[in-house]
């Protein structure tokens, strides 16, 4: 997902089929990367698995900044990356779950919102509609909770024995709270598109 309109002039070029670029490697790696933070979590490893959130959060970017000025951008890619994201949301949320760093309930307000979205899109799917694009509210959204997951880590990882840092911790429940509100918002438009795209 593109988080940041940084790093340099954008050159635009139209999605290819090639499989084998840069870019795209960089996302199956971000992807293999998901389940080694799920293990650091449930492990107490909470150091690492910041760290390789930091990571996946970095080639988050850096490949969506390299499909564009090296004219990369590729059907795959386009898939690739929604599934990252989902992957860490879910996955590395069902961690925060497992090692008591996040509620269940809030977990469930993730998964329903993505179950929602699959759902609607497997309804247009079935019945030969297109599928509306992804908003801009969608995507900032999205890209708030990814980046309120290392923070939430970051606040448990640096508090010691004394527990998580209360100041990293406020902040981000208001950014999981802000944001997990803006995805619903968004998935409300989308069904709403969803449903114009059916008629």
């Amino acid at each position: 997902m593109r988080i940041f309109d940084v790093g340099g002039p954008e050159v635009l070029s139209a999605e290819t089929d090639r499989v084998v670029t840069l870019p795209n490697v960089l996302s199956l790696a971000r992807i293999a990367l998901v389940p080694l933070v799920y293990v650091d979590l449930t492990s107490g490893r909470l150091t690492r698995a910041l760290v390789v959130l930091l990571v996946i959060g970095a080639t988050d970017w850096f490949d969506g900044y390299l499909a564009r000025v090296l004219s990369q951008r590729t059907r795959l890619g386009a898939v690739l990356d929604p599934i990252g994201d989902r992957a860490v949301l879910i996955v590395v949320g069902i961690g925060l779950v497992a090692s008591d760093i996040l509620p269940l309930w809030a977990l469930v307000l993730l998964l329903a919102r993505e179950l929602a979205v699959v759902l609607v899109g497997l309804v247009l799917l079935a019945t030969g509609s297109s599928i509306p694009a992804t908003s801009r509210l969608g995507k900032v959204a999205t890209a708030g909770l990814l980046l309120t997951v290392p923070a939430f880590v970051a606040a448990h990882a640096f508090g010691g024995v004394q527990g998580p840092l209360p100041w990293l911790l406020a902040l981000a429940w208001f950014g999981f709270t802000v944001n997990l509100t803006l995805t619903y918002l968004a998935t409300f438009g989308y069904a709403r598109a969803s449903l114009a795209a059916r008629r």
